[in-house]
């Protein structure tokens, strides 16, 4: 009996109760030899579950892991346009508020004049004639890179290239334009890739747009 329960003892170490049941049963039908047999085997089976991950279960978590870094890139890419485009938007919404705020404190005309094709504007402040005065009052500001300007809709006509110049006068009015900017590359006919900058001509205040081209 002391024997008996030595052994039992060794295969609690190893064995599950269902296990346990089992070399129970043998104990008593068949003896010691059948017990340490199936004792034996059975810790050769665990020792053979403990083998690491098979290839094919390699490959598959490789494959998955490739599907989500591929919309993660895809997805990071895209929000970085989108985040150029809105920065682009609103330095250009930035120089259109200034020229207004000019107009205004200097009782003059002021004009900010947008260079389609190589993505630059400024500021001009013009004479009582009309004629630019002082060019590129603060200077050229650019778009940030591949960031364009698509259109300009200035009084109803639509301008995609050359230089188009928007008007404020002393009171703060202005004309009635939209500026429309896109990320280069990017599909037009989407309209969730534009944003658009609206100047509305009794006040000369402007409103950004996103996901917008009407």
């Amino acid at each position: 009996m002391i024997g008996w329960s030595k052994k039992t003892l060794t295969i609690k170490a190893f064995c599950t109760m269902n296990y346990m049941l089992e070399f129970y049963s043998d104990l008593s039908l068949f003896g010691g030899q059948k017990l340490r047999k199936s004792y034996f085997s059975r810790k050769r089976f665990f020792r053979l579950n403990r083998v690491g991950f098979t290839a094919l279960e390699i490959v598959v978590v490789l494959v998955i892991l490739g599907v989500f870094s591929t919309f993660a890139i895809v997805s990071y890419s895209s929000y970085r346009k989108q985040a150029s485009i809105k920065n682009g938007t609103r330095t250009v919404e930035t120089a259109l508020s200034t020229a207004r705020a000019l107009a205004i404190n200097q009782n003059a005309n002021f004009e900010v004049t947008i260079d389609i094709e190589n993505n630059q504007f400024w500021i001009d402040k013009l004479d009582r004639r009309g004629e630019i005065a002082k060019p590129k009052f603060l200077g050229v500001n650019w778009l940030p890179d591949g960031v364009l300007f698509s259109e300009i809709r200035k009084n109803n006509i639509s301008y995609y290239s050359g230089l188009v110049r928007i008007l404020f006068r002393p009171n703060g009015a202005s004309e009635y334009v939209s500026i429309y900017l896109i990320g280069e590359n990017m599909d037009g006919s989407l309209y969730h890739n534009y944003y658009a900058i609206r100047v509305y001509p009794s006040t000369g205040l402007t409103h950004v747009y996103k996901n917008e081209r009407k």
